[in-house]
């Protein structure tokens, strides 16, 4: 019996420990009679109706509410066998179980825990969940101790805050989420809070007009579903939701005129849904808004979640199954979760595999159709032929580049996480390389001596100028040592992981990298159309209007080319310039150094004595004068090296001879051409 409070909340949405049915319906007894239930259900219906119309405020307030969870609370009471245990609770609504603390009086935390256990699945839970929960589930407020005080018991989330910090006033959204400029040409593609609020309070506002019977049998298709009501199926574009909701709120608003305040609630209705219109992140993204109207009560869950793994998948499509009856769970991520999860910057990498198999099984051909779309190009038109296209990315090559940057960039910030256990494992070699010198500590490695106890004893002793032979002392250092230690080697490595990781979840739920590829792919709708419609128009002329653009392409990549060509021979240039006069000057001192004080002068500027020279050609003949007339004393090698005497003679071809020392007693000549200063 204990288990029929999560069962009907899970399949109603209702909290019977809050709400007692029974009392409600004025039902007495479980054995009735589906006749005198339909009577105490009609009863009730126009009780309700009567104090929404009535003067006090707060029991109108309060029947609204009810009126609004009516059908499901007749849903459960038409099941006789519901009915019966339904009787049963309300006498033991522990089900005969004292730890039952979820249906006590204290307030309920079923539903509350199940939606942070599945959102804890993909990332740390923390206070600003907290306050979403309770803005989009506005009936848990009252349930906020409770709620809290089991966030922090049962799911272990610290930091909570008390209840007075979940303020009740209602948030003022209206007018957050509107475009900022119509002709804005970026394209927004995450669904922001204030509309994922506003899209509550429509199916809050579907759900009272249910109630209203009169308005039921004007439009019978609202018992078909919200979606279907509003023909969200026949709905392509931005232009068309507008429209189309104007049209019907309108509409709406005549018959309210005409037939009176039952109608209020459909005019409200259709109100919400132009504001939402004019919501910039709903009109870039109609097709993903309309899964929001149909399937409602996903939407809390995605907008929480942030890094999917296999069992959030599990548990979010059982909860989708529950509500929505999908066939199994290839078909919720093929119908639901594959075409919205991008609006919500759900990071899928960690189930790559699942979405792979649910593709696999319903599409071929699926890296050809993403390149189409990715490029503007639409499969089932006409193609222009392989001459033209090469003509289109001439033209337009430079922002195909500008495309792929952009790709490469996504490509590394979306998986940024993954480089952030390596990034650190790199700082810890790196601090264990570095920091041991700077700080006078040794890496981890020392920690093998601890294991023997004169190494240890010596290490310790020498690392705090100490040679006590007390143990708690010993004790006591040797634990300051060691939390010294993986302080200095472990925490930068911890705290790089840790901000790497908390930036990734961060940086892509904050940055809008699906918003700006479809803006690509905009402009390459944009300039494949103008090239088609050119091509179509007139092929005789098309090179000819097009080699223009292309000319000017080539002159500019050419100019790019020179530029960078020249600007890194300018910087190699410069680079050994410097390197040459900092290895001059270094020469120069040094010879100044060994010759300081000597009292001699050298010979000749250019030669100073004692400077060492190498041979620089394969082979060099080394002669007894300077001259190639002068009989070759020896030969040296490439790469030999030699001193020079001071002495140097030009040549009457202008050509420099330099005197060398061949050995202690033998001097030579050499050519500027085959010798040169080290």
């Amino acid at each position: 019996m204990a288990d029929i409070q999560s069962r009907i909340l899970s399949e109603y949405g209702i909290d019977i420990a809050q709400e007692d049915i029974l009392k409600i319906y004025k039902i007495n007894s479980a054995d009735l009679s589906p006749e005198e239930l339909e009577q105490k259900i009609s009863d009730t219906r126009k009780r309700l109706n009567g104090s929404v119309n009535g003067a006090n405020e707060k029991l109108a307030e309060r029947a609204r509410g009810r009126l609004e969870k009516a059908p499901k609370y007749e849903e459960i009471l038409r099941d006789n066998k519901l009915r019966k245990e339904l009787f049963q609770y309300y006498k033991d609504p522990s089900g005969g179980d004292p730890k039952n603390e979820s249906s006590s009086g204290n307030g309920n935390t079923t539903f509350a825990k199940e939606f942070f256990q599945l959102v804890g699945t993909t990332k740390k839970v923390n206070k600003k969940d907290i306050e979403f929960y309770f803005k989009y589930f506005q009936s848990e407020r009252k349930n906020k101790k409770a709620i809290l005080g089991m966030l922090e018991k049962d799911l272990k989330i610290r930091g909570v805050g008390s209840e007075h910090a979940y303020a009740d006033e209602n948030e003022k959204v209206d007018e957050e989420g509107k475009k900022k400029k119509d002709d804005s040409p970026l394209i927004v593609s995450l669904f922001t809070e204030a509309t994922i609020l506003k899209v509550h309070r429509v199916i809050e506002k579907y759900g009272e007009i249910l109630q209203n019977e009169t308005v039921r049998k004007r439009y019978p298709e609202l018992n078909q579903g919200l979606y279907q009501f509003l023909k969200l199926d026949q709905i392509e574009g931005a232009e068309q939701f507008s429209k189309c909701m104007t049209e019907r709120g309108k509409e709406a608003y005549a018959v309210r005129q005409e037939h009176g305040a039952e109608y209020v609630p459909l005019v409200d209705l259709f109100n919400i849904l132009q504001t939402l219109g004019e919501y910039q992140d709903v009109s870039d993204n109609i097709p993903a808004f309309k899964l929001l109207i149909q399937y409602p009560n996903l939407t809390p869950y995605m907008y929480s979640f942030v890094n999917m793994k296999p069992v959030t998948v599990e548990e979010i499509t059982n909860i989708a199954n529950r509500d929505y009856k999908f066939r199994d769970q290839t078909d919720f991520i093929l119908t639901y979760y594959n075409p919205i999860h991008k609006n919500f910057g759900i990071t899928d990498s960690g189930i790559a595999a699942i979405l792979k198999r649910a593709e696999q099984s319903a599409k071929k051909n699926k890296v050809l159709n993403e390149i189409d779309e990715k490029l503007g190009r639409d499969k089932n038109k006409k193609k222009i032929p392989i001459w033209a296209e090469l003509i289109h990315w001439l033209v337009y090559w430079p922002i195909f580049i500008i495309y792929l940057v952009f790709e490469t960039a996504k490509a590394i910030f979306t998986e940024i996480h993954k480089f952030a256990l390596p990034v650190g494992a790199f700082v810890f070699i790196v601090t264990n390389w570095l920091l041991p010198p700077i700080m006078g500590l040794e890496n981890l490695t020392v920690f093998r001596r601890f294991f023997l106890k004169n190494q240890w004893l010596s290490y310790l002793y020498s690392f705090f100028n100490t040679d006590t032979t007390n143990w708690f002392e010993i004790i006591l250092l040797s634990l300051i040592l060691i939390g010294l230690t993986l302080v200095v080697y472990i925490i930068p490595a911890g705290a790089v992981t840790m901000f790497l990781y908390m930036f990734a979840d961060d940086f892509n739920k904050r940055f809008d990298w699906d918003g700006l590829e479809r803006t690509f792919q905009q402009v390459f709708m944009k300039m494949r159309k103008k090239t088609e419609e050119m091509y179509f128009a007139s092929r005789n002329t098309f090179v000819k209007k097009r080699i223009p653009k292309i000319i000017i392409n080539l002159i500019s990549f050419v100019v790019l080319l020179l530029f960078l060509h020249y600007a890194a021979g300018g910087l190699k240039t410069w680079s050994g310039n410097i390197h040459l006069g900092a290895r001059e000057s270094a020469s120069e001192s040094s010879y100044e150094t060994e010759n300081s004080g000597s009292g001699e002068a050298p010979e000749e500027a250019g030669a100073p004595e004692g400077r060492m020279m190498v041979i620089t050609a394969s082979s060099a003949n080394i002669r007894s004068g300077p001259g190639t007339d002068y009989p070759i004393l020896t030969t040296a090698g490439q790469g030999n090296t030699f001193v020079a005497t001071g002495n140097e003679e030009t040549a009457s071809n202008g050509r420099i001879w330099y005197e060398i020392y061949i050995n202690d007693e033998q001097t030579g000549w050499a050519s500027q051409k085959v010798i040169a200063f080290q």
